[in-house]
């Protein structure tokens, strides 16, 4: 076989025609260097090679300690992000800002619900009524509203309040008076606690707080709005007097006034200390 390959005309393809078949010999004939085409040096070859896979000076590498500190820099929040303030901060807050409305204004406040139309019964709670004493005294409607317990704000002597109770046999109804009216119990404060407790342990079924349901019932009802709600005062007055029409003395607001702040203190020391413990845990995890 004449390995003297002769150059190629100018113009003249090597790629035979797409139409010739080639024979194994062939291919090798034309792929094999022939003795005047010099082979590349060796050591060149080399220096070729590790050219080829040297990176781009202009492209840095990433230093080592920027990489391991990475995650750990990503884990702690930055110093212009804040961290989220807590439910116990931010309620502990609000009532360290909390100013308390005075009785001479709670008394203007009231006066949102002068225009309310006057009505013998008013639904101001799921299943708890404010009343007046002619819707106390009337066993048909009592029985058609299916009420279960009544609250007697403003109940009479020991000797009547015997005989109201009987009154609603044959009702189902639970009566409980509370003489608030007697002149030797005249501090309503008194009746706060028992009143508040009373109305949310009969909550299951239906109260009813009667007499005229202004003035004293309505006080015993707006203390328990305070107490078992964790309302203000002036959000307690605000929610009855959108649909009732209430008038508490301005003694009775005083000493709605002195339960509200006996009221934000006790929450003001509970949050406090749910706040110490809650840092006091943290402090522990993060030293884990």
């Amino acid at each position: 076989m004449d390995l003297n390959v002769p150059e190629p005309e100018p113009g003249e393809d090597l790629v035979a025609p797409a139409e010739h078949e080639l024979d194994v010999v062939d291919l090798v004939e034309l792929y094999t260097p022939g003795p005047s085409t010099p082979e590349p040096d060796p050591e060149e070859d080399l220096v070729d090679s590790v050219e080829l896979y040297v990176p781009c000076p202009s492209i840095s590498e990433p230093h080592p300690e920027w990489v391991l500190a990475a995650p750990e820099e990503s884990c702690a929040p930055g110093p212009s992000v804040p961290e989220p303030e807590s439910k116990v901060t931010s309620e502990l807050s609000t009532l360290e800002n909390y100013i308390p409305q005075n009785v001479f204004q709670l008394e203007d406040c009231l006066k949102k619900c002068a225009l309310l139309k006057e009505r013998h019964v008013t639904n101001v709670w799921p299943r708890v009524f404010i009343g007046d004493e002619e819707i106390a005294t009337d066993r048909d409607v009592l029985r058609e509203m299916c009420i279960t317990h009544i609250l007697n704000a403003a109940a009479p002597k020991k000797a009547l309040n015997y005989y109201l109770g009987t009154y609603y046999r044959g009702l189902h109804i639970n009566y409980y008076g509370l003489p608030t009216t007697d002149r030797h119990s005249s501090d309503i404060s008194k009746y706060f606690m028992p009143a508040a407790k009373l109305i949310d342990k009969a909550l299951d079924k239906r109260v009813r707080c009667c007499k005229q349901g202004v003035e004293h019932s309505a006080t015993l009802f707006l203390a328990y709005l305070m107490i078992c709600h964790d309302m203000m005062v002036e959000e307690a007055i605000d929610h009855v007097i959108k649909s009732r029409r209430i008038t508490p003395s301005r003694d009775f607001l005083k000493k709605l006034t002195l339960l509200n702040a006996d009221l934000v203190n006790k929450r003001k020391l509970k949050l406090q200390d749910t706040k110490t413990a809650d840092d006091s845990y943290n402090g522990r995890a993060l030293i884990r």
